[in-house]
C-alpha cells in the first residue's frame, strides 16, 4: 500500500522516493514474466541454458539471468545453484495452467490504469480525450473479455472473503434467496451458496457476463441452485423475495441512483439484507491512495466512477433502510467500504 507522506519521518522521505522510483521496473518484471510465460517455462526447466533455448535466445544468457535475478528479487522465482524454480506465489497466480493464473487479469487492469500516464502533461493541460470505443467501461465485449480472469481473481480470493463475510452474519442461517446484482462472472455467489445447505443463489448481468457465469455454473455443478437473470440491471425485472441482495464493484452502472435503491428495496423479503463493497473516498476525494492512484488515468480520460465515503448509504436511507452499518475492508486493491443496510420486518 503507498505510504502517505504526512505519516513519514524525515529519514522516511528518501526512503519513498526511491521506492516510487524503481515502481515501474517492478511492474515490467511482472509484465515481462507474464508475457514471456516464464513460471511456465520454469515448470519443465530450470537452468539458464535450457531456459534460453526454449526462448530461442540469441545473444546469450546474460541477460536473461539478469532478469531470472530480478524475477527472484521479487519473489517470483527461488534460486539456488545457479538454477531457477517458481515459488509457490507464480505457482498460484502466475501459472497459466493454475486455476487461479491472474496473468490475463493483470494484462486487463495494467491497460486501464496505465495507458494514460504518459500523457498526464497533455491531459491536464487539454482536458479528457475522446475514449476510443473499446476503452470505454460500459461496453458489454469489455467486460466479456475480462470476466474469465476476473473469476479468477475471484476463485483466489474475493470468493471466500465474501463467503466468510456473509457466513459471520447473525441472519445467515435464514438466508434462502441470494441476488448477486451486477455479478460479473458469478464466482461469489457460487461460493456463498456452496456453504451454505439450502440457499438458492440469482445471478444478474449483462448477457455477455452471463454466458461467462452459466459456464462456471455448470463447471461447479451448481445448476440446480444458481440461476441466472442476463440483461441491464436498470431495465429488466430482476425478480423478488429475496433475503439477500449483494453488490460488488457493480453500481458504477446505474442510471438513476434512487429508482435503483426503491427497486432493491422492494425486491427484499421483510428483515433483507442489502450488501455493497465498493471504494468509499475521503478527505476530498484523495484518500485512500491505492484506489485514487490506481483510478487516476481513467479519471483523466473522463471515466471516473469512484463513490465517495458515505454516498451509497445516502441512497439507503432514502430508500427506506432499516438500518444501515457501514465497515471498511482492506482488500487487495486498496480499502473499501462494505455497506450493510437491513429493510424492517
Amino acid at each position: 500500500m503507498t505510504q502517505q507522506l504526512n505519516t513519514l519521518t524525515p529519514s522516511q522521505d528518501l526512503d519513498f522516493i526511491f521506492e516510487l522510483m524503481v515502481g515501474p521496473t517492478r511492474m515490467a518484471v511482472l509484465k515481462t514474466a507474464i508475457d514471456m510465460k516464464l513460471p511456465d517455462i520454469l515448470e519443465t526447466a530450470q537452468e539458464p541454458k535450457d531456459i534460453a533455448e526454449i526462448l530461442e535466445v540469441e545473444a546469450g544468457e546474460s541477460n536473461l539471468i539478469y532478469f531470472l535475478d530480478a524475477m527472484t528479487a521479487l519473489g517470483f522465482a527461488d534460486k539456488e545453484n545457479g538454477t531457477y524454480t517458481n515459488t509457490p506465489f507464480s505457482k498460484s497466480y502466475l501459472l497459466t495452467t493454475s486455476p487461479t493464473y491472474l496473468g490475463g487479469m493483470v494484462d486487463n487492469i495494467s491497460q486501464m490504469q496505465h495507458r494514460n500516464l504518459l500523457r498526464i502533461p497533455e491531459l491536464i493541460l487539454q482536458g479528457p480525450p475522446k475514449v476510443e470505443n473499446r476503452n470505454k467501461l460500459d461496453r458489454e465485449e469489455k467486460w466479456k473479455e475480462s470476466a474469465r480472469h476476473l473469476a479468477n481473481y475471484q476463485k483466489a480470493d474475493m470468493a471466500k472473503r465474501t463467503a466468510s463475510l456473509i457466513s459471520s452474519l447473525p441472519e445467515y442461517s435464514n438466508i434462502q434467496r441470494m441476488l448477486d446484482l451486477g455479478c460479473g462472472p458469478g464466482i461469489m455467489c457460487m461460493e456463498v451458496v456452496s456453504n451454505h445447505p439450502t440457499m438458492e443463489g440469482f445471478l444478474c448481468d449483462m448477457p455477455p457476463l452471463i454466458e461467462v457465469a452459466q459456464d462456471e455454473i455448470a463447471a461447479a455443478g451448481l445448476e440446480s441452485r444458481i440461476h441466472t437473470i442476463a440483461g441491464d440491471y436498470n431495465e429488466i425485472d430482476f425478480g423478488q423475495s429475496y433475503d439477500l441482495i449483494w453488490t460488488s464493484q457493480t453500481l458504477y452502472y446505474v442510471k438513476d441512483f434512487s429508482t435503483m435503491f426503491s427497486r432493491i428495496y422492494k425486491a427484499l423479503n421483510p428483515g433483507g439484507l442489502f450488501l455493497s463493497l465498493h471504494e468509499g473516498l475521503t478527505c476530498e476525494r484523495t484518500q485512500p491512495s491505492d484506489i485514487v492512484l490506481s483510478r487516476l488515468s481513467l479519471a483523466l480520460e473522463g471515466q471516473d466512477v469512484s463513490f465517495e465515503q458515505g454516498e451509497i448509504a445516502s441512497y439507503l436511507h432514502e430508500a427506506g433502510f432499516y438500518t444501515i452499518e457501514i465497515r471498511i475492508m482492506d482488500l487487495p486493491f486498496g480499502p473499501s467500504e462494505l455497506i450493510i443496510a437491513r429493510k424492517s420486518r
